[in-house]
């Protein structure tokens, strides 16, 4: 038996014996995992029900390398987020599952809070009140302001799979298949050979440029490394208007440039990165002038973002080109799109030009 939702339900059941519920739906499924969200959950020992939220969603990743990054995953947005005004997914139990399934490997089950909400989509985007924009950048800015500004080499973040092997000088590349070196690797490799075929001239001298220039951001010598959530697009962004953002999916958790983060942003509306940029921007500094919370690290000193070369200390220049380097990523990432359509057709055909 292979991973899929269809099997999720019974893994549940055999790990967790005490559990049971009432129905089960299926939500939009990506590329890492299966996903499955169970309501009316209860516990045969009912002395347990208190702790259980009326419905969870049961995430089960599909490779070796985020099952590894599962728990690690758990104990970040446990340890991270208590200084940030977007809603996350907490984590309600977790274990590998009980029986093999005939996979190669044990399979990972994460059973999370369910976020409601819609997805921040350009067109929900035009349905919000002046205010109720500005509350949006106000949460996506803390949420950025938070991961951005911690010490990327301080336990639990030194975990986090880095871009860069070198740690502050980011002069070695690290191609772990988690990390942008590492997948932008297998995107040329697999541009050869599956999406080639498929380009007109244009298209093709368009890839070639973004990759030019993916490498060129990446080759910049002591650069700021931050942890980054990695998939901040509209799917993983939820809107309610009781409880604003919610922000899920945080599997693609990595150490490298804070300006991927940004990258999904204008695609909602033209307006928004600049709105949540100066929003992560105020927050930071509110926060370093802030008191010391109880085992909540505290922001590294200087600017949020910090320009390369120059170290982190109370007097780094800021970097001004976060803006700029997201729209670069933005490009990356509709070629990696673009990629795997054509090789799971999983993903939408997207528009390069």
């Amino acid at each position: 038996m292979a991973i899929s939702i269809e099997n999720i339900p019974e893994m549940v059941a055999r790990t967790w014996r005490d559990l049971e519920w009432t129905g089960q739906r299926v939500p939009k499924q990506g590329i890492d995992h299966a996903v499955v969200i169970l309501d009316g959950l209860r516990s045969k020992e009912y002395e347990l029900n208190d702790m259980l939220p009326e419905s969870v969603v049961v995430r089960v990743p599909f490779e070796k390398e985020y099952r590894e990054q599962a728990m690690l995953e758990s104990s970040l947005i446990a340890q991270l987020f208590r200084r940030t005004k977007v809603r996350v997914p907490g984590t309600v139990r977790q274990a590998y599952a009980r029986g093999t399934f005939n996979t190669a490997e044990p399979v990972m089950l994460t059973m999370q809070t369910e976020l409601l909400g819609e997805p921040l989509t350009a067109e929900l985007w035009q349905t919000l009140s002046t205010s109720q924009r500005a509350w949006v950048a106000e949460q996506l800015g803390s949420l950025l302001a938070t991961m951005h500004a911690f010490d990327p080499d301080v336990l639990p973040m030194s975990r986090v799979d880095s871009w860069w092997t070198d740690g502050e000088a980011t002069s070695e590349l690290n191609h772990a298949p988690r990390t942008l070196p590492g997948k932008l690797e297998l995107m040329k490799s697999r541009t050869e050979t599956i999406l080639a075929p498929h380009l007109s001239a244009a298209e093709a001298e368009f890839v070639e440029r973004v990759f030019a220039q993916v490498d060129e951001m990446l080759s910049r010598s002591e650069q700021q490394r931050a942890l980054t959530h990695g998939e901040l697009h509209e799917d993983h962004m939820l809107w309610n208007a009781e409880g604003g953002v919610g922000v899920i999916d945080f599997s693609d958790m990595t150490v490298g440039d804070p300006a991927l983060d940004y990258a999904h942003f204008a695609g909602i509306a033209p307006e928004l990165p600049k709105m949540v940029y100066e929003q992560a921007i105020i927050q930071h500094e509110q926060r370093r002038q802030a008191p010391v919370v109880p085992g909540v690290p505290q922001p590294m000193p200087g600017p949020l973002y910090r320009a390369p070369d120059g170290g982190r200390t109370s007097e780094s220049a800021e970097d001004t080109g976060v803006l700029r380097r997201a729209e670069v990523y933005k490009d990356w990432d509709n070629i990696f799109l673009l990629i795997d359509h054509y090789r799971t057709g999983r993903s939408p055909r997207m528009e390069l030009l």
